[in-house]
């Protein structure tokens, strides 16, 4: 298993969810730190985490870990959609609207 694809799509799907370590860990019936450490690839979790994970998440067990649906690799896309989400909306309204001007400003040139 990939393992920082594994915590990258755990992550990104726990945030979607609108989770928190602390909530997915009880509701995996595992310590936090437990699954933080599944979160941040320094441990793998057995099978049967795994199997509760894409329970809780309703994706299957090759999406988890391999980021792979239906023999299509979406994960990448998907993960770079969710970063740069995460980022852009992380930052003041004032420095979104200079991101936007200079996406505009790029995208003139590539015309």
């Amino acid at each position: 298993m990939k393992q920082s694809v594994f915590s990258d799509i755990i992550r990104s799907l726990r945030k979607n969810a609108g989770y928190t370590q602390e909530e997915v860990s009880s509701k995996l019936n595992i310590q936090r730190q437990t699954y933080c450490n599944y979160e941040n690839a320094c441990r793998t979790p057995p099978l049967e985490i795994i199997i509760a994970l894409a329970e809780l998440y309703q994706v299957s067990i090759d999406y988890l870990v391999r980021g792979a649906e239906g023999g299509k690799d979406h994960s990448a896309q998907t993960l770079m959609k969710d970063k740069l989400y995460d980022s852009f909306s992380s930052l003041p309204k004032s420095a979104q609207r200079e991101v936007l001007n200079f996406i505009r400003f790029k995208k003139s040139f590539s015309d």
